[in-house]
């Protein structure tokens, strides 16, 4: 018997009440030929106890010692995977019942295309569902760079299926990231190939009151981490740099977080990515805040070709 078609990776911490519904979405799929690898990172709520329940063939276990944080589960589970295929899931998120079978008929039909992305039912906090469409495109690998960079699709962890040769050649995940760890991960891959970006709503994406994504006050230590390993926000795209900074520092004023203001702006200042007087910032945060708007449309995304000429 060969290999199934698609590794999924699941890593986890402390998702025990999650978990259950996240690992039944996957044994739920109309594509039945995948192994599912769940990664516990050392979680102390019960978890263990749950997975040593599971008596499903498709099901492999891995168990970290200590917490490591999920680039490096996830990347526990790369290095497990047996399939020519990767699809990732986080244990607050769920797979749609066509969540593999997807992805894998696109990979399939188009032997360039390495990653793709696809459309999402996300949570609001009031815990309604709201529809996060992305338009059928495909981009060439310095479109696919540089629509990462600029951040022009939305990237979330359970939205990744990529070939697992280009995942392992790119590197795998930055275990030093915290934050954006998923976007970094593929303007690495990019450089590889093709991204087919899918309209079909494939995940449903959780909310969480405790998931990094809503710990604003760790927001600027985790874009410092984000710029030391793209230091292309320094350079070529300083731009966009000071545009990610100033996001941070108005995400602090909403908040009337004077505390987290005062330590982003030292922080900032010393990674410098604020470099420039206070009307430059603000000019260019608008700048960029309108070329994402005008080049995130479906027709903009299919006519790009990589970063304009005269981006600073």
């Amino acid at each position: 018997m060969g290999p199934p078609r698609c590794s999924v990776i699941l890593p986890t911490h402390n998702r025990a009440m999650t978990l259950p519904r996240a690992v039944a979405s996957v044994l739920n799929q109309d594509e039945p030929d995948f192994e599912l690898i769940i990664v516990d990172d050392a979680s102390i709520d019960g978890t263990q106890a749950w997975l040593a329940t599971l008596d499903d063939p498709r099901i492999r276990l891995a168990r970290a010692e200590r917490n490591q944080g999920p680039s490096a589960a996830r990347n526990t589970g790369i290095a497990m995977a047996s399939a020519p295929v990767l699809a990732f899931l986080d244990s607050d998120d769920l797979y749609c019942v066509h969540r593999l079978s997807v992805p894998l008929a696109v990979m399939a039909r188009e032997p360039d295309v390495i990653c793709t992305l696809s459309s999402a039912r996300k949570q609001d906090r009031d815990g309604e569902p709201q529809a996060v469409l992305l338009p059928d495109i495909k981009l060439a690998p310095p479109a696919f760079t540089w629509a990462m960079i600029c951040d022009l699709i939305g990237v979330e962890g359970t939205s990744i299926t990529v070939r697992t040769e280009h995942a392992v050649k790119a590197g795998g995940f930055d275990e030093a990231l915290r934050r954006s760890e998923d976007r970094e991960f593929l303007i690495r891959v990019a450089r590889l190939g093709a991204l087919r970006v899918l309209p079909d709503i494939l995940f449903e994406k959780g909310w969480s009151t405790d998931s990094l994504s809503n710990e604003w006050r760790g927001a600027g230590r985790d874009l410092v981490d984000y710029v030391r390993a793209r230091p292309e926000y320094l350079g070529a795209y300083r731009k966009f740099g000071r545009y990610l900074a100033t996001k941070v520092l108005m995400m602090h004023l909403r908040h009337r977080d004077v505390a987290s203001l005062k330590a982003d702006l030292k922080r900032f200042r010393a990674a410098g990515l604020l470099d420039v007087g206070a009307v430059r910032l603000w000019r260019d945060h608008v700048a960029v805040k309108r070329y994402r708007r005008a080049h995130s449309s479906a027709e903009a995304l299919a006519a790009l070709t990589g970063p304009p000429t005269d981006w600073d």
